[in-house]
């Protein structure tokens, strides 16, 4: 009906239709995250960006329950072992564009952890980019391997150190 003025009502609160609530939008995230594997051909690369991936899900999810901090997370040496594969340069690559994609998604976001996460987010999928680029090219060598798991260990070790807690999250 025209005319009529309707004083402001609980209709008025909703966000618009297709938006997301932060929390929401943080365990999709995190939902997300989670169900990414990446295969590099090294086991033992395979093993640290699936931890890594693990810890940045947890992450995630404490964000969306609104734990002031997140919970502690176990040190992740990396699978050791098996034989080395031609990486999945496919597979490599969709999860970059996936991993970049919800990395802004989850930004801004108060928690400092949660801007880390998003980092280094962000930073893996640029190495994964990478591999991918290199194994489609046909360019990636064993001499890579080695660069990748610095990197890698290079994250693992500013995960950790962004993580509260008492004596580091490493527990052993």
């Amino acid at each position: 009906m025209t005319g009529i003025d309707r004083p402001p009502g609980p209709t008025a609160a909703r966000p618009p239709s297709g938006a997301v609530s932060r929390p929401a939008a943080l365990l999709r995230a995190a939902e997300e995250v989670s169900l990414l594997a990446p295969d590099l051909g090294w086991s033992e690369a395979s093993g640290l960006v699936e931890a890594l991936l693990d810890g940045v899900a947890h992450v995630l999810a404490d964000a969306a329950t609104g734990l002031d901090r997140p919970r502690p997370q176990p040190l992740v040496v990396g699978a050791i072992g098996g034989a080395d594969r031609v990486p999945d340069h496919a597979g490599c690559r969709a999860a970059a564009g996936r991993l970049r994609a919800l990395a802004g998604e989850v930004l801004p976001h108060p928690a400092p952890w949660v801007t880390e996460a998003a980092g280094v987010m962000t930073e893996l999928g640029d190495l994964l980019d990478r591999v991918a680029d290199r194994t489609r090219s046909g360019t990636l060598t064993r001499a890579d391997k080695g660069v990748v798991l610095r990197r890698l260990h290079g994250l693992h070790r500013r995960w950790r150190a962004v993580l509260p807690g008492p004596g580091g999250q490493d527990v052993r």
